[in-house]
């Protein structure tokens, strides 16, 4: 027993004494602040790239767990019994294996007919097929209205029209990933947010630390406070009012966190303007959405918008200002901003059409000639990165409008002589293909940007330095054109990675959309925003590794940039009215029960043409 005493007393005073030398320890990490984040560093950097991979997958999976979903808003039944639905707002109808309704009959023509719900109901109109188009035995001249259990012959192929009770019904196509990734339970919104909260937190207080000693530690707390308030009042109003998944607005929170990491790192005192942008590319977002819900209200926007992005277009020609070598920016006094930026947002409306324009006439005239226009002042502005932009995103819209790869050949070979054209006789832009490929040999010259940003890249290995004691902070452009590479320095390869493929994952993300969207309209303008963003994305990226010429574009949602981070919000509003499917009822929201969602479709399918 005695001995029992003696070793507790001894093993209790142990512990006492490496308790006082703990505290000690923590004092003196306490009493000077670089050693505390030299300490806090350490440790978190090991922290990040673990919370980063989780919210990727935790933001991705669910989103694919049932892209098979669809809706269908009505069905042609033939008289033995075979039941074709109709899948979209416009179908067209040929023997073509490009329709929408393929009917392989001889007498049928490719393109025969077009099956589309107007202002007033369901019209099927005449493409001017040999055999023409009958509702109840009646030729058609050209269009006429189809309604409840109305036959519609095509050359003579009689079809039964039936609407889709409830309006449309939705449908849910069991897949071998939505197997497995439901496998390992449900993904909730609410633990999602908490992390990327968490994560901007512990980043928010690194950078705070690194910068204590520079003096503009102050500059930090409030814009990132900020942000997360607005972050969650975001989310609490989408959770609950929106039926649709929410996983690609968590996503797009986690990259405007690291936005404001880099931001604070290289320019603290535009931490607080880069929140605001924030707060209001999520207010253009709504607002966006809103709007072009009703496709009628989208339409009348296309025109207000295209309006006035050639109004900015003409002042940036006239009163814009030069910097970094392209005339893009506009000098209000209290604002300076990029017109540019706001064009492509109007590009993207100006690529989609009308039903009738769409399905017969397919007529590209006036986007060829707004699209020659946006080019051209952008190769007088002698910004190549954005011009590259605009012609990638007019190839993917007209394609989607046309469907003529031989003419999307032509322009394309156009295009190549006029950028031959350009890169022969604008100095500026042949020394940037004078570098590429050859960096290393113009180090201190042509080539500094890039040298410098793959030696930060490469410093920073797989969990980076932390944020604000990177190298690459005094590089000019390092929070614009070369913000991968401070990714990579500060952040480590792995976060930069996951932010690149978050991006990467939004764009193609589309192409599974597009077989569930109710109209072309959507399905256009979904197309139109997702190739701008995987344009930039390999030109900022790429670029900045001299893989490809360094054209100075942004990295969408992570380069420091107003105009540019309000525009991306915008474009992610398309994407977003692209995505029919809506999640469970009673997930992370209150229950909507089923008379709640049959009056927001009859309010919907009222004003949808109007």
């Amino acid at each position: 027993m005695v001995f029992a005493i003696e070793s507790v007393k001894y093993y209790y005073g142990e512990l006492v004494d490496l308790m006082e030398q703990a505290g000690a320890v923590i004092g003196i990490y306490l009493s000077n602040p670089l050693e505390l984040s030299e300490c806090y560093t350490f440790i978190v950097r090991w922290i990040f790239p673990v919370l980063a991979v989780l919210l990727f997958f935790r933001c991705t999976l669910p989103l694919l767990c049932d892209i098979g979903h669809n809706q269908i808003w009505g069905y042609l039944d033939t008289k033995n019994g075979y039941r074709i639905p109709l899948r979209h707002w416009e179908n067209s109808i040929g023997r073509s294996r490009l329709s929408d309704i393929v009917i392989n009959l001889p007498f049928i023509s490719r393109s025969h007919a077009v099956l589309a719900y107007g202002e007033n109901g369901w019209i099927v109109t005449d493409l001017g097929a040999k055999g023409g188009v009958e509702i109840n035995g009646e030729r058609l001249e050209k269009a006429g209205f189809v309604k409840s259990e109305d036959t519609v012959s095509f050359a003579g192929a009689d079809f039964l029209f039936i609407p889709a009770e409830q309006g449309h019904e939705s449908i849910e196509l069991e897949n071998k990933l939505s197997r497995i990734i439901n496998s390992f339970g449900t993904v909730r919104y609410g633990k999602t947010f908490l992390m990327i909260l968490i994560f901007q937190f512990l980043g928010g207080l690194q950078l705070y630390l690194a910068s204590i000693g520079e003096g503009v530690s102050a500059s930090i707390p409030m814009p990132f406070g900020l942000f997360m308030l607005a972050e969650c009042i975001f989310y609490f109003f989408l959770s609950r009012f929106s039926r649709k998944h929410l996983e690609l607005e968590l996503l797009i929170f986690f990259l405007c966190g690291l936005s404001l990491f880099i931001v604070a790192a290289v320019y603290p005192s535009y931490l607080l303007k880069q929140s605001i942008a924030i707060i209001l590319g999520m207010i253009v977002y709504t607002v966006i959405q809103i709007i072009i819900k009703d496709l009628g209200r989208g339409r009348k926007l296309k025109y207000i918008l295209v309006f006035c992005a050639l109004v900015l277009i003409l002042l940036n020609l006239t009163i814009g200002e030069s910097r970094f070598g392209a005339k893009n920016w506009i000098n209000l006094g209290f604002i300076t901003f990029q017109p540019m930026e706001f064009v492509k947002v109007a590009f993207v409306l100006a690529g989609t059409a009308t039903l009738d324009k769409l399905l017969t006439a397919r007529n590209l005239t006036a986007f060829i000639g707004f699209s020659g226009i946006c080019i051209g002042a952008l190769i007088i502005m002698r910004d190549l990165g954005t011009s590259v932009i605009f012609f990638t995103a007019f190839l993917v819209i007209a394609f989607m409008r046309s469907g003529d790869i031989r003419t999307i050949a032509l322009i394309s070979s156009g295009a190549a002589l006029g950028a031959f054209a350009v890169v022969t006789f604008l100095p500026y832009v042949a020394s940037r293909f004078q570098a590429w490929g050859n960096v290393w040999e113009y180090t201190d010259t042509i080539g500094y940007q890039q040298t410098r940003t793959m030696i930060a890249a490469a410093s920073g290995g797989l969990l980076g330095v932390g944020g604000g004691k990177g190298y690459l902070v005094g590089i000019p452009a390092a929070d614009t054109d070369l913000v991968f590479g401070m990714l990579c320095e500060e952040w480590g390869l792995i976060i930069a990675l996951t932010a690149v493929l978050s991006i990467i994952f939004m764009s193609f993300l589309v192409l599974f959309l597009m077989k569930g969207c109710k109209s072309s309209f959507y399905a256009i303008s979904a197309c139109g925003a997702a190739s701008i963003y995987i344009i930039q994305t390999a030109l900022n990226v790429l670029g900045s590794l001299d893989i490809l010429p360094l054209t100075g574009v942004t990295l969408p949602f992570l380069s420091n940039g107003g105009s540019s981070m309000v525009v991306c919000w915008a474009l992610l509003a398309f994407i977003k009215a692209a995505d029919e499917r809506q999640r469970p009822a009673g997930e992370d929201a209150d229950e909507i029960n089923e008379t709640e969602e049959q009056a927001d479709w009859d309010e919907e399918r009222a004003g949808s043409l109007r």
